[in-house]
């Protein structure tokens, strides 16, 4: 075998070696599809729509209007509901990976027959006796918000509802960024859009400011995901360079008995 071939052979090896590097693993996932927003099945947001026609839903929509029980009261609710995400809550823990917002509940708003409105939070509950989450009416409030949030979407976009250091403010969310649905608190001018990596670093500094979290168990070691690449590295480089100094060793014997 001449010394070129040896020499295309220390190539492949290192070649192939690299792909094992945590900048080559990074760069493969930064490359796989990743969504932003992870969206809730229509057939789902209709299942929470009729909970919220329940007896219970309507109870809970009654009461959160002053409705006695037992009074008789025109109460409609709408046959449409808004799905409102919220931050991942393990999107922090996942080093700022996708997806970033995930479905936190539905809104279904009713109207009473003197004009008022009321919002029912629909959510998956889990049943007290165990078994399959279900959906129901977990909270109501007394406005129209997260309706009328809605008709301000556009294309792609979804409900967004971050509950940040100025309180709870409301987003057109897409695949690039944050568009503010409201005016910011204590900031003058229109609203700016966020952009993701925006967003993502804003996270980052408040949960810094916050203080340190708590390390999960086995965490001693910050690079541990990262030893056995780089083993296989130094690996793959000794077995190359090995190879081809075999390879120019064999090389120059066969030319000195020529």
């Amino acid at each position: 075998m001449s010394g070129r071939t040896g020499r295309r052979v220390a190539v492949t090896v290192l070649s192939a070696a690299a792909l094992w590097s945590p900048a080559a693993q990074a760069a493969s996932a930064a490359d796989s599809p990743r969504p932003v927003v992870e969206t809730l099945p229509e057939q789902e947001v209709r299942v929470a729509v009729a909970a919220a026609r329940t007896p219970g839903a309507v109870n809970l929509a009654r009461s959160n209007l002053g409705i006695p029980a037992g009074q008789s009261a025109a109460l409609r609710v709408d046959d449409r509901g808004t799905v409102v995400h919220h931050l991942d809550p393990a999107f922090a823990g996942r080093g700022g990976r996708l997806p970033l917002a995930v479905p936190g509940y539905v809104a279904v708003t009713a109207h009473a027959g003197d004009g008022r409105a009321v919002t029912l939070q629909v959510a998956r509950v889990a049943p007290a006796g165990g078994g399959a989450p279900r959906w129901a009416a977990v909270a109501a409030a007394q406005d129209a918000t997260e309706a009328g949030l809605a008709r301000r979407l556009e294309g792609n976009e979804v409900l967004f509802e971050d509950q940040g250091p100025r309180g709870r403010e409301w987003y057109a969310l897409d695949d690039r960024a944050l568009r503010p649905l409201a005016e910011s608190r204590g900031r003058s001018g229109p609203p700016e859009t966020v952009t993701i990596a925006s967003y993502t670093e804003a996270l980052r500094e408040r949960a810094a400011s916050a203080g340190p979290a708590v390390p999960p168990a086995g965490a001693d070691r910050p690079h541990r995901s990262g030893d056995r690449p780089w083993f296989l590295v130094g690996v793959a480089a000794v077995v190359a360079v090995g190879g081809f100094a075999a390879l120019r060793h064999r090389g120059g014997r066969a030319d000195r008995h020529r």
